[in-house]
Parts: structure tokens; C-alpha cells; sequence
């Protein structure tokens, strides 16, 4: 995978799965791409220091922990991310 610029984002395949992986200065968060509420695409959406609005109707997520901070009871998945070789990677 090519190296992403803090502040940015891009989309990966994880064994099928379309994940968002973001770049918060320097530390690397990977979280299921699709918003639980209508299938927004978070890496489009607006990082909120470790969390991610949704570009579609304004859930926000941590990725650290992909529990949605609008409602609390709903939570994405989230992927462990390593650097190798000076690049992110997703396990």
C-alpha cells in the first residue's frame, strides 16, 4: 500500500471488505468504510480528530474503537493497522 499523507484517507479491500484507512497525524486507524446508518462512505467523510463523520448524515466514529458517538449502542468494525517497510498495513 502507498503512503498516506496525514489528514488523508483512501479505501482498501480486507479479505472482501471495503475498509477506510485514515492517516491522524502519524498514527494509522482502520474502520469499516460503509456507516451503519445508510451505508455512507466514511473515508469521504470529515476527520474529527480520532473520529470520522459520516459525509452523509453526520454520524460521527471513533476509530479507535468504531463505537458511533451519536449512538453509542452501534459500533463498525475496526482493523488492527502495523507500519512495514515505512507503509501502512492492515492485518
Amino acid at each position: 500500500m502507498e503512503e498516506l499523507k496525514s489528514g488523508e484517507s483512501r479505501v482498501v479491500d480486507v479479505d472482501g471488505q471495503e475498509v477506510a484507512l485514515f492517516n491522524v497525524d502519524g498514527a494509522a486507524y482502520a474502520i469499516s468504510n460503509r456507516c451503519a446508518h445508510r451505508g455512507g462512505p466514511l473515508s469521504r467523510g470529515h476527520l474529527e480528530g480520532t473520529a470520522v463523520r459520516c459525509p452523509l448524515h453526520g454520524w460521527l466514529f471513533d476509530l479507535r474503537t468504531g463505537i458511533c458517538l451519536n449512538q453509542p449502542e452501534v459500533s463498525l468494525p475496526v482493523y488492527p493497522v502495523f507500519c512495514e517497510d515505512g507503509k501502512f498495513c492492515i492485518k
